[in-house]
């Protein structure tokens, strides 16, 4: 019963949050996308804290987070070369998806302590979270063929990237335009 007060708790407030989006014109959907994109980040979070994981997984994942970090840090100054991300899928696949998720989520939120937080955070929490859980989802197949890990790592990195282009331009004017998001990531 607990269990489906929260889940009605957080649909109720994803319902509230796409509400004030319509409610508000101006700045209505980028505000919207994001507080939902902290809601299921910390719906995650709540879900992960409550399971019983041993300290051996936990100290795992810390590790496996604090290497991602480190890789994007180390790396910032090339251009489209983020090792982060393969940390992430290869965490999604040899730990599962729900640490895939933490692993990805928290690379994001750590790593821009270092490149300043901003309201792109929780959509990059999001990206590579998603990222992290599917590879979990998809990992007895990408542990099977090489080319189809590679495949997955490009895909990854280019959905990543689109996403953080529209949200880029969300925040330009708070409307969506083909042409602008062409443009953007072109």
């Amino acid at each position: 019963m607990k269990k489906y007060v929260l889940w009605a708790i957080f649909l109720l407030g994803l319902g509230l949050t796409a509400a004030v989006g319509v409610l508000f014109s101006d700045r209505g959907l980028s505000w919207a996308a994001t507080s939902a994109a902290v809601m299921v980040c910390g719906g995650f979070f709540a879900h992960f804290e409550r399971r019983d994981v041993p300290s051996g997984e936990i100290a795992l994942a810390a590790v496996m987070t604090a290497l991602a970090v480190t890789g994007r840090v180390v790396f910032a100054a090339l251009p489209a070369f983020k090792p982060c991300a393969a940390v992430i899928i290869l965490a999604g696949i040899y730990l599962g998806s729900g640490q895939g998720f933490m692993i990805g989520a928290l690379t994001a939120l750590v790593s821009n302590f270092f490149f300043s937080q901003g309201i792109w955070t929780p959509f990059q929490m999001i990206v590579w979270g998603l990222t992290g859980l599917i590879s979990g989802l998809l990992g007895k197949y990408l542990k099977k063929k090489k080319l189809l890990l590679c495949l997955y790592g490009m895909l990854a990195g280019l959905c990543y990237s689109l996403s953080m282009d529209m949200c880029s331009m969300f925040w330009m004017d708070g409307s969506f335009e083909p042409e602008r998001f062409i443009g953007l990531t072109l």
